[in-house]
């Protein structure tokens, strides 16, 4: 690819033809602030806050939507473009409430560190602030402040463009623009929650955590997500001995900036109130708490009673598919210092007898990151939203770059072989190619619309 020399802040640096003023200086290190910008989203070009001057140019330009030309001069802090964006962070502070000492985005919120900078000490504006109603989108995400939000859309381009599913919308022009849902419906995407992260302000909040802890209060842990084969990367955020937040940890070899909706919010299984949290035995019909000593004394004689009235092989181990490599491997220590073989982590299976007869793939074959430029994608029997939410993600822009998918449930295998059996020449096509549909791949048999989502949509 040709590549663009251009000049940002009086630094030489080469790009790609093609690109914008924003990734060229991202890629020497000079910040341009920003809003609606997101590098895996669409350029939308909202905010107006990356205004910058470039030489030869009649007024301010933005740097998210201006491609790069062939000796281009930018300058990111001149006067022009740091009066070009102090009057826009005016505007966006027009109608935003003053309530950053109870807005649980305090801490980590992008205007609130932009206004530090760019923001005026008093407003000139004396007319009243517009009020934008609250909505309820489900029990996930927060929409009780949207007077907070400064329309960037990011959270409506991440549903189109990566969740495949466009669950909100702006309605409304001028001062009466806001973002809501669809007829009231709720937000029910298997990655609604990467909207709380994509908002650069209070808007979209996480109601788990609602007024929970501020992000100065909570001590990081890095982790790996118990959930499905993918192992995204994420960040646990602990209060105390409590887990208050999950949020991702940007990995673009597996999950990139995203987390699954089953990873970031199970955590709320770790504090409820049915979860044991001291050893019980059953005494008189009644469960009590005893001390572990009791517990285990409790246990060892009961375990040792059945191996010497029915042997060893009487006693099995079944051990959760979430717990650690080192908790299998002690359960599995114990089991078979007691005489037993009998430890296994499949607790949903009740057929066993393809047991030795058949081999697992052990592992994908390719990096996962490699998942979104495959020529050809066949999904067998799995619904990939609900299974691997960002595997399905990384198919989903595979096929919006113009490659082919096939997607065959199990009935609808037995009803092609059926039909070939019977004399059918053509039992049916299986995939069209994208090359030969105008909005791109769709499956022929399966569920759904999408190609490479197992039944998301493929338009966006």
């Amino acid at each position: 690819m040709a590549q663009i020399n251009i000049e940002i802040d009086g630094k030489a640096v080469q790009v790609p033809a093609g690109q914008t003023v924003m990734d060229a200086a991202n890629q020497i290190g000079v910040y341009i602030p920003h809003f609606c910008y997101h590098k895996k989203l669409s350029i939308a070009a909202n905010c107006r806050m990356c205004l910058v001057q470039i030489e030869k140019a009649p007024k301010p330009m933005p740097a998210c939507a201006t491609p790069v030309a062939e000796g281009m001069k930018v300058q990111t802090h001149s006067e022009q473009a740091v009066t070009a964006q102090k009057g826009v962070m005016e505007f966006l502070l027009i109608n935003h409430p003053l309530d950053c000492p109870i807005c649980d985005q305090g801490g980590e919120c992008q205007l609130q560190d932009l206004a530090v900078g760019y923001g005026a000490s008093a407003s000139r504006y004396q007319e009243d602030k517009r009020v934008v109603f609250h909505k309820n989108v489900g029990p996930l995400i927060s929409m009780e402040e949207m007077t907070r939000c400064i329309h960037c859309t990011r959270c409506v381009r991440f549903g189109q463009e990566i969740a495949g599913i466009m669950e909100l919308g702006m309605s409304g022009r001028g001062e009466h623009a806001e973002i809501q849902s669809f007829v009231g419906r709720t937000v029910d995407s298997e990655l609604s929650g990467n909207m709380i992260d994509l908002c650069p302000v209070g808007a979209l909040t996480s109601k788990p955590f609602r007024y929970q802890a501020r992000t100065w209060e909570l001590a990081r842990r890095k982790s790996i997500a118990p959930h499905d084969s993918l192992g995204s990367n994420l960040v646990v955020q602990v209060k105390g001995e409590r887990v208050m937040r999950v949020l991702p940890l940007e990995n673009e070899a597996l999950n990139e900036c995203w987390l699954s909706d089953k990873d970031r919010f199970s955590y709320e299984g770790l504090n409820s109130p049915d979860r044991l949290t001291a050893p019980m035995l059953k005494q008189g019909g009644e469960w009590k708490e005893v001390d572990w000593q009791t517990a285990l004394r409790y246990v060892a004689e009961g375990l040792a009673g059945i191996t010497k009235e029915h042997g060893a092989d009487a006693i099995a181990a079944l051990v959760s598919p979430h717990s650690t490599l080192e908790e299998m491997a002690l359960a599995a220590q114990l089991v078979r210092g007691l005489g037993s073989d009998n430890v296994d982590f499949r607790l949903r299976q009740t057929d066993f007898r393809a047991d030795g007869k058949r081999r697992g793939a052990p592992w994908l074959g390719m990096p996962v990151a490699d998942l979104n430029s495959l020529d050809r994608i066949l999904v067998v029997g799995s619904f990939l939203r609900k299974d691997h939410p960002l595997v399905a993600a990384r198919l989903r822009q595979a096929v919006k770059k113009g490659r082919g998918t096939q997607h065959r449930p199990r009935h609808r295998r037995r009803l092609a072989d059926a039909g070939a059996r019977q004399g059918n020449r053509r039992p049916g096509p299986l995939w069209r190619s994208a090359g030969r549909h105008p909005r791109g791949a769709r499956e022929v048999e399966g569920r759904g619309r999408a190609g490479g989502a197992g039944g998301g949509h493929a338009d966006g």
